[in-house]
């Protein structure tokens, strides 16, 4: 049993993460929105405070609610700005939208430093008391910790069942359309909701620099934070304020018991990784059943590039150009390996095992209909399984890739649903489990020669891309797609959804599982500390965003594009790249690089003579004929 110290250290974890917990529930219920962003955008005002503390010689006292204002505004901002464009579009939509939100709060809170010179924002708060818990003492952000989240959750209970505004929020939440029928002021309603859940997770973002640390590398946005905060408010099924708050607590104290009792960090995040993986197998009924009530496939980016007919795509001609395009492209990317430098070597490789990555999001979308959140951390286990077996590459990539497709297919099986939130849970419970297996394998490095490392990574992104393609135009194919796109229907097909999921999930976490391995055996120096961190996977699904959901030829493109912008622009602005991207394709482009590619195809069937692939549009009826007037 775990000294009373240790439990109560759980419970200041468990407040930390509830906080956000909170805010995910409150804007679910009120917006039906699962805002990713919320965790990011709460450290944007903690770190802010902490600067202005630090840096400029305030007081914590009138910081705080400085920095919870400046949450409150970029929090209204955001919904103003991106996510009340799209309020018309798919939950799906939303929550990639979110993704690239979450990406530019992230970089914005590690600009700060840099703007006040590079100074850490490391402060305490005095209360002039301490509690002594044997073995440990809880200073002043432990305790307005533990005094917050009971606070917040009681305040935002009776914010929704009691007041006016909360009604009107669960009223816009429930039937938007029938709610600004019946006089409700939406846009205010709303504006008030996100103000208050960005001034919720700024109260995190305070409170949890000063007991969980900053540092400029990767910020404080660890896997376990995401995981503490998204997991709660997931199996409490986004309904419960209460509910969201005591599973965070529970959790809390389950991750700092497995710290106490196994000594460090590790093995306490591997144990809370495969509780959660017990807790949602066993939950009864859906969890996140509502958010699948709206699909994601009337979205452009969402759709798949449209296959070539069959008759023009037996064209010999067109198979022909098919052909030399698919060996110029091997050519184009075994060259690059033998004429850069050891660096260009290493910068290489690890973006080309990034861009198969991401095609394994394409895939995990396009047959399964899931956007996975945190799919990089599968690739980590996969690297760390590779780096235990004594062998070649090649098994290497083999093993690796088997063991994280039986993983991720098994993951598909116990989340049964088609685009719930369990699965992206799971996913982070991978990004949590995944430093912990790299650090137990070794030192993260394989000894192989980085030249054939990046030839062997650049020829698997091409067949990659080409081998979906080829299974995205078969019969089985188009039955996965259509599996994905209404499930209700699909039997009446002779299609199983469930099983064309587990498929279409199994093939995905074989790509990740090659694509860890090559990242790894890409650096031969070791990786560093947030290689397979939540950022990455975020980042992982911003590219497969910008190239086109549907599109494995636009992932390719979109990882070199992103990953070139993301070397040649400096820290921190290197790290608003991705996520601008996704929300400047969410808005403006939505088909991504994809609609292009397939323009280009189109038109190069068309020079070749082969035919028009574009579908015929149908005629418009004729005009009915005037009335003849027939005197007798």
């Amino acid at each position: 049993m775990p000294p009373a110290g240790i439990i109560a250290l759980g419970l200041v974890s468990g407040s930390l993460a509830g906080l956000n917990s909170i805010g995910f529930v409150l804007l679910w219920r009120t917006s039906r929105v699962v805002n990713l962003a919320q965790p990011g955008l709460g450290l944007v005002g903690g770190v802010l405070t902490g600067m202005l503390v630090v840096a400029s010689g305030w007081s914590f006292w009138w910081a705080a609610p400085v920095g919870m204002m400046v949450g409150a505004a970029l929090s209204v901002f955001a919904e103003r700005s991106v996510l009340a464009r799209l309020q018309e579009v798919p939950r799906s939509v939303l929550l990639i939208a979110t993704v690239g939100l979450a990406q530019i709060f992230s970089g914005m809170y590690t600009a700060i430093p840099f703007i006040f010179g590079g100074t850490l924002p490391t402060y305490t708060i005095d209360l002039g008391f301490d509690l002594e818990i044997d073995p440990l003492v809880l200073l002043g952000p432990h305790i307005l910790a533990l005094i917050a989240l009971p606070l917040v959750a009681f305040g935002v209970n009776l914010f929704l069942t009691r007041s006016r505004v909360g009604v009107a929020a669960l009223a816009l939440g429930q039937d938007s359309e029938r709610a600004r029928a019946l006089g409700v002021p939406a846009g205010l309603v709303r504006t008030i909701v996100w103000a208050i859940a960005g001034a919720i997770g700024s109260i995190s973002g305070i409170l949890s620099i000063p007991i969980l640390g900053f540092g400029l590398e990767g910020g404080a946005l660890t896997p376990t934070i995401l995981l503490l905060a998204l997991a709660p408010a997931v199996l409490a099924g986004l309904r419960s304020i209460w509910g969201a708050a005591l599973a965070s607590l529970a959790l809390g104290v389950f991750f700092q018991s497995a710290l106490w009792i196994f000594g460090t960090g590790g093995p306490g995040e591997l144990v809370l990784a495969l509780a959660l993986v017990v807790a949602l197998a066993i939950r009864r009924g859906r969890v996140g059943r509502e958010s699948t009530a709206a699909r994601a496939s009337s979205w452009e980016a969402a759709t798949t590039v449209r296959p070539l007919p069959w008759a023009i795509a037996r064209n010999i001609r067109v198979h022909a150009a098919g052909l030399t395009l698919t060996t110029i492209a091997v050519v184009a990317v075994t060259l690059p390996p033998l004429l850069l430098s050891p660096s260009g070597r290493v910068s290489y490789g690890t973006a080309a095992a990034f861009a198969l990555g991401a095609m394994g999001v394409s895939t995990a979308w396009m047959f399964a209909g899931e956007l996975p959140l945190g799919h990089w951390g599968f690739a980590g286990l996969g690297a760390a399984l590779g780096m235990r077996i004594d062998a070649s590459l090649p098994i290497r990539l083999i093993v690796a890739s088997l063991a994280m497709g039986l993983l991720v297919g098994v993951f598909g099986a116990l989340t049964r649903s088609h685009s719930s939130l369990a699965f992206s849970v799971l996913g982070l419970a991978a990004a949590a489990a995944a430093p912990v297996a790299i650090r137990s394998a070794g030192r993260g490095i394989l000894d192989q020669d980085t030249r054939i490392v990046g030839m062997i990574a650049g020829v698997l992104a091409v067949g990659a891309a080409v081998l979906l393609v080829k299974i995205r135009s078969s019969v089985f194919g188009a039955g996965m797609i259509a599996a994905r796109d209404d499930p209700a229907r699909a039997p009446w097909l002779g299609v199983d959804p469930r099983r064309t999921r587990i498929i279409g999930l199994t093939l995905s976490g074989l790509i990740v599982g090659a694509a860890g391995v090559l990242y790894i055996a890409s650096t031969p120096a070791g990786v560093t500390p947030g290689a397979f961190g939540p950022e990455q996977s975020l980042s992982l699904l911003a590219i497969a965003v910008v190239g086109g959901l549907g599109s494995p030829a636009g992932a390719l493109i979109a990882a070199a594009g992103l990953t070139a912008a993301q070397r040649l622009l400096p820290p921190p602005w290197n790290g608003l790249t991705s996520g601008l991207g996704v929300v400047l394709v969410v808005l403006f482009l939505p088909a991504g690089f994809a609609r292009a590619i397939e323009g280009i195809r189109d038109a190069t069937v068309r020079a070749l003579g082969a035919g028009d692939p574009r579908p015929k549009r149908a005629n418009a009826p004729a005009a009915p004929a005037a009335p003849v007037e027939v005197q007798v």
